[in-house]
């Protein structure tokens, strides 16, 4: 299997055994964290059970973490514009295509499925987008799906 590096951060090895769920949530928490801090906080992490480092990520941890990379991939690097799309954004896409292949109530529910995710997303981008652009950006799309609700409750 080939791997590949994404940055310059340290990853988590979630091969198995990685013990208890806990202890692969902790894992995951810190990752987070340190992400956020920009520090490498996993540089000490250790198994808790082996007191070893744990090797490589496998399973579904694993393909987790790597989605999760992957959305934080965006051009250019240094001012983001354009970023790899995230869950909800995934969701809204695949749930506004499914809408085109439906009718009646199937799809009024793939309806309020994409615009509930784009909702989502459009927080997100607001709350915690990584620049000005990716903030407004949110703002936009926050207007746009008010408008868009406002207008199929109308129809």
């Amino acid at each position: 299997m080939t791997s590949f590096v994404l940055d310059a951060a340290p990853r988590p090895n979630l091969q198995p055994p990685y013990g208890d769920p806990m202890t692969l949530i902790a894992l995951l928490t810190q990752t987070s964290r340190s992400r956020l801090e920009g520090t490498a906080a996993l540089d000490d992490a250790t198994h808790p059970r082996q007191g070893r480092q744990p090797r490589g990520a496998s399973g579904l941890a694993g393909l987790w973490l790597a989605f999760k990379r992957l959305t934080k991939l965006g051009f250019p690097r240094r001012f983001p514009i354009v970023q790899f799309p995230n869950l909800p954004l995934i969701i809204a896409f695949f749930a506004g295509e499914a809408g085109r292949f439906v009718h009646g109530s199937e799809h009024t529910y793939t309806a309020s499925t994409s615009y509930l995710a784009m909702t989502i997303w459009a927080y997100e981008e607001l709350a915690h987008g990584v620049n000005w652009f990716r903030h407004l950006l949110g703002v936009a799309y926050a207007i746009i799906m008010i408008v868009r609700v406002a207008h199929a409750l109308q129809a």
